[in-house]
């Protein structure tokens, strides 16, 4: 494949981020295929393509349309055709043998699955790279639900969910897939995941959920995350990744000479889930053959040391400390405690509920599971009335309790030419002079129709299909006979 090879670094060069997978299927194609390297004006009737002095693309074009998000219509049915030999009920379980095929080299994949996952990976390279970003993402939501096929539907309007509330615009909801609801973002590298807050709440007035589906570009191609909201774990959403993470230390540490007190604020931190960073002691001698007073959190402290503890020793010093009975701890007093806490003043979650008081009467109502009191509480705050917009940074998002990565598909020219080398021959026996017979059938039978009588060319066109036809069912036959 030297020959490739060289082909490939010199469109490289030419192009550079420009270069598309259709312009490499050309290239493997122009290298696989002996008429490449016949001269055009050598060409029998019979050998001439008529499209292109490269090689022709012999995968089969599939229009990138908006009709995909649309069960039963035309476009629908042929995306299904396709997307309907990618096994897996979910996104993960589909993501995860495209890349089988492509990544991989899967060599029990099925010449169905190799040609549905290609086309698919086609289409979306596409859509990344000939759309903007708007017009990509809304073509990304058609591309999902035809991938998802059945009774997945994409959305477009709030009619379409029959909402009579006062969401504006686009809905939440762009996708159903599997009986999910999903909004998707096809997003930058470092690009935040936005949304308006009021659309949100009324989202809630009707339905119990909504997943955010993440599909971030990468160097190798799309990564995919996602994470739930629903009205049960609101605050885990819209407050814990959006307020400042902050150490409470110095004048801000806490401070107490009862043990008791003490045992009862560590207690506390550890429901919240808030990380103890440093205790600091009144007396020496609190555990056995150490004179230290302060014993100080650091994840990167081999064992404990004078006043460094990884998290194994901080979490024994802490056991320690809670089981150690109060008048014997009491003797250690007083105690100095650094802790990490959480910031509201000055964050964007300030800015949607306002004051620190309304964000935790919105904790307090999700947690308590009273939906009704929280959408009412929610209508009162300033992301609603003002009708702001929420964003979580890349990080932020990641920093949601529930989110979880889906995976990442690769779409890149390097994986795309391991893709062709793997399955090279056997496309090329199967698969190949199917959609080369079949383009130049459809470009004969186009100029039999259009061509002009007195040119002469018109019955030559009509015999030029008809035999276009009987090796198009040659190739077929032959197909057939190698899946027996």
């Amino acid at each position: 494949m030297d020959e490739l090879d060289k082909l490939i670094k010199e469109r490289y060069k030419k192009k550079k981020d420009k270069f598309n997978f259709q312009e490499l299927l050309e290239l493997v194609e122009g290298v696989l295929d002996t008429d490449y390297l016949i001269e055009k004006e050598d060409r029998s009737p019979s050998m001439e393509r008529g499209t292109s002095e490269q090689g022709e693309y012999f995968l089969p074009t599939i229009k990138i349309t908006e009709a995909w998000g649309k069960p039963g219509t035309k476009d629908r049915e042929i995306i299904e055709q396709f997307t309907k030999k990618i096994p897996g009920a979910t996104l993960e379980e589909k993501l995860g043998n495209i890349n089988a095929v492509i990544r991989d080299a899967d060599p029990n994949a099925k010449i169905p699955q190799i040609l549905s996952s290609m086309v698919m990976i086609e289409i979306l390279n596409s859509i990344l790279g000939e759309f903007t970003e708007s017009a990509g993402g809304f073509m990304f939501e058609a591309f999902l639900t035809g991938l998802f096929g059945g009774q997945s539907v994409q959305i477009v309007d709030v009619s379409q969910q029959e909402q009579e509330t006062s969401a504006t615009g686009k809905p939440i909801t762009d996708v159903v897939l599997g009986g999910r609801e999903y909004s998707l973002k096809l997003l930058g590298p470092s690009t935040g995941v936005k949304g308006s807050f009021r659309n949100m709440v009324e989202h809630f007035k009707g339905r119990d959920h909504i997943v955010y589906l993440d599909a971030r570009r990468s160097p190798n191609g799309l990564e995919f995350g996602e994470f739930v909201i629903t009205l049960g774990d609101f605050a885990k959403v819209f407050i814990d990744p959006l307020v400042k993470q902050v150490t409470r230390k110095g004048d801000e540490a806490f401070q107490t000479d009862s043990a008791s007190e003490l045992k009862k604020f560590i207690s506390n931190l550890i429901k919240q889930k808030k990380s103890l960073k440093k205790v600091k002691l009144g007396k020496k001698g609190f555990i056995e053959g150490k004179a230290d007073t302060v014993f100080q959190y650091s994840p990167t402290a081999e064992n404990l040391s004078e006043v460094r503890l990884n998290e194994k020793d901080m979490n024994t010093f802490i056991n320690k400390l809670m089981k150690t009975d109060n008048e014997e701890l009491q003797q250690f007093a007083p105690f100095n405690v650094d802790y990490a806490d959480t910031k509201f003043e000055g964050t964007k979650a300030e800015k949607l509920f306002g004051t620190f008081g309304k964000a935790e009467q919105v904790r307090r109502l999700s947690q308590q599971g009273k939906y009704d009191e929280l959408l009412k509480a929610l209508e009162d705050t300033p992301g609603y009335k003002d009708r702001q917009q929420f964003e979580f940074t890349k990080k932020q998002a990641e920093s949601i309790e529930n989110f979880k990565p889906i995976g990442e598909l690769e779409i890149n020219a390097d994986a795309l030419k391991r893709t062709w080398m793997a399955y090279g021959d056997v496309l090329k026996q199967n698969v190949e002079p199917i959609y080369k017979a079949l383009n130049q059938f459809n470009e004969n039978i186009n100029k039999f129709f259009l061509s002009e009588d007195d040119e002469g060319t018109h019955k030559q066109h009509g015999v030029e299909a008809a035999n276009d036809a009987k090796q198009l069912k040659s190739n077929t036959d032959k197909a057939v006979q190698s899946f027996k």
